[in-house]
């Protein structure tokens, strides 16, 4: 066996000379690197780049993370009101850079294809940006676990294929963009450990694949705005640590799929602008849902009376399809509610009482059903109410007093219903008051003079009522 012979100390001080100098050139070259960078960028709105001097190190650099080597290992300059072009085959240099973070700027020019030699990128956010061109390949970029480009500004045909390897990936947010139409990407169907993705606006097209299934570990999974076709399949049932599901303004048609129930742990579902049909009954189960957005389909059937327990909704939007029966007495009781929109539907029974129990509520939009009986006296303490709009029902009775003069409500709409009684002087306190519709009722006694002092009334309909009494002389001062 060869003996290795012990190195000289004249030998081992000339190699730690060496290693130092090429150490030191190291650095000096990374100094050069983040220096020509800040050329490139220097036309920015922010001081954020005030410790990128020559006589500075770079791990002190605004910005910078070094490793335990001093090597530049971070650059963070995400949301600093950047301007100016990314020199990728300088930066991309940097031996050690993990993370390259520049969304949320207004950083231009291409994407150019010397990104693709930042092979140990783990971290890669450009989004949010005002590049141009096509997105270049990166497929050397093996190792990324959280790719963001929503909304950075590139168009034509994406290169999906060069996805293929990063089976490490995180998160994934390709959205906002003007690509070229495509199927869904079968390459994020392998992406097993995605917990984060989002591909809306982004000129998906086709099916959604029965395989989306696959991504166990998402919690947000946004393909909403694009040209998706078909049913929503049911292996989305499967993704039950889900926190998130947005499918909106597709073509997606069919029933909301068996074993949509099991996501339980479901906080915010928007299926709306589809031509989605069949009940709500899958939704009974979604017990964490917060917000429930499936307006403009054509779903029929009653409104689970489930929902009238779910503790924690505070948005309700269904309007624009085929419901019947009453809605449940208890919704929206439970939590901060703040929000429901059931218009243009065929709903009928009283509107739920206790919408704004929480005093949180500020838009009530039930308009053109079928509701009957009495406007519920606990909405005249409803001080959060902005919009007030039950107009084009069979609602009978007289208006709680308090709700005429209520401080923030913009708009009044009740026409179209059989509503009588007065409208009250309370009305003065109705200072953000913009449009007031309360034609075709039985209205009766005299127009309150409080009305033509409200500065910014725009819309007054009173037409068709039992009004009594003059046209007071204020009216000339109602703008």
């Amino acid at each position: 066996m060869r003996v290795k012979k012990p190195m000289s100390p004249a030998s081992s001080s000339l190699c730690f000379f060496l290693s130092l100098s090429i150490f030191s050139c190291i650095k000096s070259d990374e100094l050069q690197i983040l220096l020509t960078l800040k050329t490139a960028i220097q036309g920015s709105n922010t001081d954020v780049l005030v410790s990128w001097v020559s006589n500075n190190h770079v791990c002190n650099f605004t910005g910078i993370t070094c490793n335990s080597d001093d090597s530049v290992k971070e650059i963070e300059l995400s949301n600093q009101q950047l301007t100016g072009t990314l020199l990728f085959d300088s930066i991309c240099q940097l031996q050690s850079l993990d993370k390259l973070s520049f969304g949320f700027n207004s950083l231009y020019g291409t994407i150019s294809k010397e990104l693709n030699n930042c092979v140990k990128l783990q971290y890669l956010d450009l989004g949010n940006n005002g590049f141009s061109g096509s997105f270049p390949r990166i497929s050397s970029l093996t190792e990324l676990r959280y790719l963001y480009l929503n909304n950075s500004g590139c168009s034509g045909v994406f290169p999906w294929a060069s996805l293929e390897n990063m089976t490490n990936l995180v998160s994934l947010s390709l959205g906002d963009h003007n690509f070229s139409p495509t199927p869904f990407p079968v390459q994020v169907l392998k992406f097993t450990k995605l917990n984060w993705l989002y591909l809306s606006n982004c000129s998906l097209q086709g099916p959604i694949p029965a395989e989306i299934g696959n991504l166990g570990e998402l919690i947000n999974l946004e393909l909403s705005g694009n040209n998706l076709t078909g049913e929503i399949p049911p292996e989305i049932g499967q993704l039950n640590k889900l926190w998130q599901l947005e499918l909106y303004q597709n073509r997606l048609t069919g029933k909301l799929p068996v074993g949509l129930r099991n996501l339980t742990n479901l906080q915010n579902f928007d299926a709306s602008n589809n031509s989605l049909e069949g009940n709500l009954s899958e939704v009974r189960f979604l017990t964490n849902l917060v917000s429930l957005q499936l307006f403009e389909n054509q779903i029929s059937g009653e409104v689970p009376a489930e929902l009238g327990q779910f503790k924690k909704l505070v948005s309700l939007s269904l309007y624009r399809n085929q419901l019947t029966g009453p809605l449940p007495k208890e919704l929206g009781s439970w939590a901060d509610f703040e929000f429901i929109d059931v218009s243009e539907n065929l709903l009928t029974g009283p509107i739920p009482p206790d919408m704004c129990k929480k005093v949180t509520m500020k838009d009530l939009l039930m308009l053109q059903n079928k509701f009957t009986g009495e406007i519920p006296a606990s909405y005249a303490n409803c001080l959060t109410l902005q919009r007030f709009i039950v107009g084009n029902n069979s609602l009978t009775g007289t208006v709680p007093a308090g709700i005429w003069g209520l401080p923030n409500l913009i708009i009044i709409d009740i026409q179209l219903n059989q509503i009588e009684g007065p409208i009250t002087k309370g009305i003065g306190n109705a200072k953000a008051l913009t449009h007031l519709y309360a034609g075709n009722n039985r209205l009766s006694g005299g127009l309150p003079e409080e009305i033509w002092y409200l500065k910014h009334l725009r819309v007054l309909k009173l037409k068709n009522n039992m009004f009594s009494g003059s046209i007071p002389e204020s009216l000339c001062s109602c703008n």
